[in-house]
């Protein structure tokens, strides 16, 4: 499951913060409303974990920190990259050898490394700077 967030001005002003998850492929649309005029917007992810204000300044919010992005575009690579690995996996069991098998879940479990890595990184440069 990855965690994502998604951050935006609502028309009446107000920021509005999604702390989502998302583990299928495509991500289910969910809805989420402004904490203040209850204006909607559409989610992609499978579960929304929280809906709050966001109490960002201005300039800070709408320019994202370059570094985070790149992180977060990292992340959103890595995840892609498992679950269709993971997908692979799934079709293939029960039918190919088990040597190719074997071979296939390595990468899997290579890729799902690559992915806590990712987001470990995007989540201490967040704590860092505050991004």
């Amino acid at each position: 499951m990855a965690r994502m967030v998604a951050i935006w001005r609502c028309k009446c002003g107000t920021g509005v913060k999604v702390v989502a998850e998302a583990d299928s492929i495509p991500a289910a649309k969910q809805i989420a409303s402004c904490p203040k005029c209850g204006d909607e917007r559409v989610i992609h992810a499978d579960k929304i974990i929280s809906v709050t204000e966001d109490t960002f300044d201005g300039a800070a919010a709408v320019v994202s920190c370059d570094e985070k992005e790149r992180l977060r575009v990292a992340q959103n690579k890595a995840f892609d990259t498992y679950r269709r690995m993971v997908a692979q996996l799934a079709d293939v069991a029960g039918m190919a050898a088990h040597s190719d098998f074997e071979a296939l879940a390595n990468r899997v479990r290579a890729a799902k490394e690559f992915l806590l890595q990712t987001r470990q990184q995007l989540d201490e440069h967040s704590a860092k700077h505050g991004c």
